[in-house]
């Protein structure tokens, strides 16, 4: 799957593809940090926590599933906000559902989404929870073959082998 994720690419990862996938959103930013006033509707990415995978590669990796939650936030000036914030729950569970971000990595799964009254910072706001599973691989793995990897192979078929014979080798594999 993958190669050493870390949590910084991962983050940016999933807030380039939001942003490239959701383009009806202001703001994309990690953790309800902000300190200003939001331009809304917008998201908030986190990682909350994660656990051990029931498989695991047995190559030297750690496979673990990240619980990880968006937090859509809408102004309520709107006076259709409470639905308004529903659909836009709506629409990015249904984006994220299946999506690797543009990494290696296991598809991620919906898990709920939900009204947040959790963040007090955003109390002036009209908030839901998102939440999805993702698993990811951490770690190197100790199988990696070094040096450089062969993008084409050829096959050649006795008794014409050899460099004698290199223009009768048949290509099984080749650049993508």
């Amino acid at each position: 799957m993958s190669d050493g994720i870390h949590l910084n690419d991962y983050h940016q990862a999933v807030k380039t593809w939001l942003s490239e996938n959701l383009s009806w959103l202001k703001t994309i930013e990690h953790y309800p940090e902000t300190q200003t006033a939001l331009k809304t509707p917008c998201v908030f990415f986190g990682v909350m926590d994660w656990e051990r995978s029931d498989n695991q590669p047995m190559n030297g990796q750690l496979a673990v599933t990240l619980n990880c939650e968006i937090l859509a936030v809408l102004g309520m000036a709107d006076a259709q906000y409470q639905l308004e914030v529903r659909n836009a729950a709506m629409a990015i569970g249904l984006a994220i559902e299946q999506s690797r971000f543009g990494l290696p990595v296991d598809p991620a799964v919906f898990v709920s989404a939900e009204p947040d009254g959790f963040n007090p910072e955003l109390d002036e706001y009209a908030v839901w929870s998102i939440r999805f599973n993702q698993d990811v691989e951490i770690g190197q793995d100790v199988y990696q073959p070094e040096g450089l990897t062969p993008h084409t192979v050829h096959v050649g078929y006795s008794p014409d082998i050899g460099p004698a014979n290199t223009d009768k080798y048949e290509q099984v594999v080749g650049d993508e």
